[in-house]
């Protein structure tokens, strides 16, 4: 027998030496039945592990999320920003006939002239000659607006501290002059105590008989102050986010923090995008965005309450082409591409309520603040925002199946099914580079040796030149 008849197949070499469970057992079986026995189940084992890997496979590649939610306590609990507005744009008591002509979009629904006001009784004739020109709704507002001057907020405390008009920072919204306390996302306060006497608290008082909005024309028929708890990097959206607070009442604002961490895609659809006006991606600072862009887009200017360099949208403007393209964005007809942040702060609020004030406060108060009894039941608004409890909520998206993970299921189902490792696959390639090594060694070899290597064989390979450079 020669050399290469008495060596063993490299199917059979491998078979006997590998790791993988179950093969060499059907070399060594002691009868054919046992061989079956076996086939059989090393096969079986092979088709449940070829399942389960398929199975994790989808799995992954599926995205799967799950959702980690955490309750942290904390020593203090950095205070969120707070913005009020006024449900009122104008102080009637503050408007002169030229505004009038000029605001009477926002005041009439309509465009009225000089002579519709003078028709109208109790403007004087020397108005006639007045001219509109260079005026603003942003001025207007500024000069002819909602403000909290001490007169209008007499009291204001933090922490039991004393706060005035410059604690707070003004902008321009929905209800047109608005207010935040505690606006610096840089340096911001911090409540080290829990409870209602620990946070913010204000009076402001509403004027409600100044009123000039209307249902039709404005689109706004309530009375009362406008509340939003919010973080301090994100802008507020007064037309759809906040609490009402009606006046001759003390509101009590409960505060709570809930932090999210969203995951980026394919596990998530999270995505931070670079905002044009503002510094952190949020998605209001991204839905005014997108509205002041379709609005300077098809009106060529931009709402009072909008960010961004085009100009100011004068009345007209306003009712006529920005309010219907605005309209067009909260249908759907025009689309915002506003992602979810990769990490935002929000705030939920539990708002209970009591009368305010009482008899002895009312006579107290009213001599300093220079307002009667009744008129502070109802023109005036008390509330107070403050954490309930110094702790946090933490909502953190997660992968369901890291790669981590993954890759510790497919070594345990190698493991469970067909005995194998890392260092089997290695093995196998082993096995393989070696076959494919003989398979090219056996295609290169010269024909005359392809047979046994008589001397006969040899010598007619030389002749033929077989050996030769």
């Amino acid at each position: 027998m020669t050399p290469e008849e008495d060596k063993e197949s490299p199917e059979k070499e491998f078979v006997g030496n590998t790791t993988l469970h179950g093969l060499s057992r059907i070399v060594i079986a002691p009868s054919g039945y046992f061989r079956v026995l076996w086939v059989i189940a090393i096969l079986a084992s092979y088709s449940g592990f070829a399942y389960m890997f398929s199975s994790m496979i989808i799995d992954y590649f599926s995205y799967s999320t799950i959702t980690d939610t955490k309750l942290e306590f904390a020593n203090e609990l950095t205070f969120p920003a707070v913005t009020i507005c006024n449900m009122n744009k104008f102080d009637e008591n503050k408007l002169k006939a030229i505004d009038y002509l000029y605001l009477s979009w926002f005041l009439f629904g309509v465009q009225v002239t000089m002579a519709d006001l003078l028709a109208a009784g109790g403007i004087p004739d020397e108005t006639a000659n007045s001219t509109t020109e260079g005026l603003t709704v942003e001025n207007l507002l500024l000069a002819k607006g909602f403000d909290i001057h001490w007169t209008r907020m007499p009291l204001c405390f933090w922490k039991g501290t004393h706060c005035t008009q410059w604690n707070f920072t003004h902008s321009f919204g929905h209800y047109g002059n608005c207010y935040t306390f505690n606006a610096n996302a840089n340096n911001p306060l911090y409540q080290t105590m829990q409870g209602a006497g620990n946070g913010f608290k204000a009076f402001v008082d509403l004027k409600v008989n100044q009123y000039t909005e209307t249902f039709f024309a404005s689109g706004n028929s309530e009375v009362g102050l406008k509340l939003l708890v919010h973080d301090p990097r994100e802008p507020p959206m007064m037309d759809t986010q906040g609490i009402a607070l009606a006046p001759g009442n003390h509101a009590f604002i409960a505060v709570k923090q809930i932090l999210y961490e969203n995951h980026v895609p394919p596990w998530g659809v999270c995505q931070d995008l670079q905002l044009e006006y503002y510094d952190t991606y949020t998605l209001n600072g991204c839905y005014l965005e997108c509205r002041s862009k379709h609005v300077v887009r098809n009106c060529s200017c931009r709402p009072y309450n909008l960010p961004g360099t085009a100009p100011s949208c004068d009345p007209t403007t306003l009712f006529s082409c920005a309010k219907q393209i605005l309209d067009k964005v909260v249908t759907g007809e025009l689309t915002c591409d506003c992602p979810v942040p990769c990490s935002m702060t929000s705030y939920t609020t539990s708002v209970s309520y009591a009368g305010w004030p009482n008899k002895h406060t009312r006579d107290y108060i009213s001599p300093y603040w220079g307002m009667n009894g009744s008129y502070i039941e109802e023109n005036g608004v008390m509330f107070s925002v403050f954490y309930e409890k110094l702790n946090y909520q933490k909502i953190t998206e997660m992968k369901a199946m890291d790669e981590g993970q993954l890759a510790s299921n497919i070594g345990g189902m190698m493991g469970l099914f067909i005995g194998a490792s890392l260092l089997t696959i290695l093995e196998v390639w082993e096995y393989l580079w070696q076959r494919m090594k003989g398979f090219i060694g056996k295609d290169r070899r010269p024909e005359t040796l392809q047979g046994q290597a008589t001397p006969e064989n040899i010598n007619k390979g030389i002749n033929n030149g077989a050996f030769h450079k």
